[in-house]
């Protein structure tokens, strides 16, 4: 039987959005493994049939290491160390069943320090050649909220040869920017954050970030020169997973990648395949209108923030800083975590 998820995988590069090597090893293989501090923290809360911690050793082993390196710089506390180590502990698990980059992401505190969250990027990166001395750096991706101070942060990380993606986009001002900084990726978030952490909420605005994503990428390509990999994440549904087949990558759940994998593809509408990339000449023509516009604002900082400030009447930045608080209240349960295991 052939399933969504091979057609999937013949429109599309699949990526895992999960952390879990059981579920990329029965639905794999991957191109990239993406990761935040809510997929991580779940990770981490895992216990076997005795009630125990799944990953203890690996908390364990992280917090020592953290004492360690701790003494040696003064730009994070033992806990944020702690952290780092820990998801990149996670994500090296991945490398076996997938190809591409594992995506790590960057504490989400530091979302409005461009420095800080250099730094924390390059501390990640160093994580990954202390842990895995083996593993090729060029396979690890920085992620990092699509803020300015972030998208400046990635700026700055690929003239040093470090890769990034731009996390929590919502906006063509957001993804302009992203691509004149020279970022490999960039995650337009199809659905807010909020739908993973509410029950019943709906995101009434789906229907344009799906199109909103083909929008993205169209314009990427008519726009020449070097864009970013366009990666739509925040699924909730196979039907947005197939309405967004077509374009370069998508990373998907664990219970979605299962229902793709369990749906024959001869019953799927293939009508409502690729919709988000059958992006409408006029669509085209008002994306291409604003171009040197997008351009101007990249330069502009002042005038970039007011334009993601009225991005849909506010809504787009609301659902940024909605999408940083969500991750920051996880980074903080992620940093108790290593201070249990410290005392």
């Amino acid at each position: 039987m052939t399933s969504l998820l091979d057609d999937l995988r013949g429109l599309s590069t699949v990526d895992c959005d999960t952390l879990d090597p059981e579920v990329a090893a029965r639905l794999g293989p991957f191109a990239d493994c993406t990761s935040n501090q809510a997929i991580a923290y779940a990770e981490l809360s895992k216990v076997d049939g005795n009630g125990k911690p799944v990953y203890q050793q690996l908390i364990n082993e992280s917090v020592g290491v953290a004492h360690w390196m701790y003494g040696k710089q003064s730009d994070a506390t033992l806990e944020e160390i702690a952290v780092e180590l820990m998801m990149v502990g996670l994500s090296l698990r991945m490398a076996p069943h997938t190809s591409g980059c594992l995506h790590v992401q960057t504490n989400p505190k530091l979302a409005y320090s461009t420095q800080k969250t250099i730094k924390n990027a390059e501390r990640i990166v160093s994580h990954v050649k202390h842990l895995a001395p083996d593993f090729d750096p060029r396979r690890i991706c920085i992620k990092i909220p699509s803020t300015w101070e972030g998208i400046q942060a990635c700026r700055e990380l690929e003239k040093r040869g470090v890769s990034t993606l731009a996390t929590t986009l919502f906006c063509l001002e957001q993804a302009a920017l992203a691509a004149d900084a020279g970022c490999r990726y960039i995650a337009p978030y199809v659905n807010e954050l909020r739908v993973h952490f509410e029950p019943g909420y709906v995101d009434p605005n789906k229907d344009a970030a799906l199109l909103l994503c083909g929008v993205i990428q169209r314009y990427f390509e008519l726009g020449g020169g070097k864009t970013p990999h366009v990666m739509p994440a925040s699924l909730t549904s196979i039907e947005e997973v197939m309405q967004l087949a077509g374009l370069r990558h998508i990373t998907v759940s664990p219970p979605l990648l299962a229902q793709l994998a369990a749906t024959p593809a001869a019953g799927w509408t293939a009508a409502s395949v690729g919709l988000a990339n059958k992006v409408s000449d006029l669509d085209l023509m008002l994306a291409d209108k604003h171009r040197a516009k997008m351009a101007e604002l990249s330069r502009d900082e002042a005038s970039w923030r007011m334009a993601v400030t009225r991005s849909e009447g506010g809504r787009n930045e609301t659902k940024l800083v909605q999408a940083i608080n969500i991750f920051a209240d996880m980074q903080d349960r992620l940093e108790e975590i290593a201070t249990r295991a410290k005392m």
